[in-house]
């Protein structure tokens, strides 16, 4: 009897774990949706900052556009500006359950990438 191998997992299956954000393809639309979601798209942000970093992710995808195939993607060196922007929006405007939540996401980026470079040193 032949043993099957495990299958790869697909780009599909890895996305799913985390939600990326589908905004509207047209900029007015685009900017009122942001505007009136901006805390939730916050969230979902930090969310997806925080899998990418404990599936040690180079990258994750945050946003997808409405009937088109582009993506954006953030990449790992970007992980700590961007937290930092939610972190400082959230404490503007008083949610301080997503600036909590950063803080502890921001605190977690900083110990990992300084055990990176301590071992990377060695």
């Amino acid at each position: 009897m032949k043993k099957k191998t495990p299958s790869k997992k697909s780009k599909a299956q890895i996305r799913g774990k985390y939600d990326v954000i589908e905004l509207p393809s047209d900029n007015v639309d685009m900017e009122k949706y942001v505007e009136k979601n901006r805390a939730e798209i916050n969230e979902k942000i930090v969310d997806n900052i925080e899998y990418a970093l404990k599936n040690r992710l180079t990258g994750v995808e945050l946003f997808c556009f409405k009937d088109s195939n582009f993506v954006v993607v953030l990449h790992r060196k970007d992980f700590k500006e961007n937290l930092q922007h939610v972190f400082e929006f959230s404490l503007e405007n008083e949610q301080f359950e997503v600036c909590e939540k950063a803080r502890r996401v921001l605190d977690r980026l900083e110990k990992t990438c300084y055990i990176f470079t301590y071992n990377r040193k060695k």
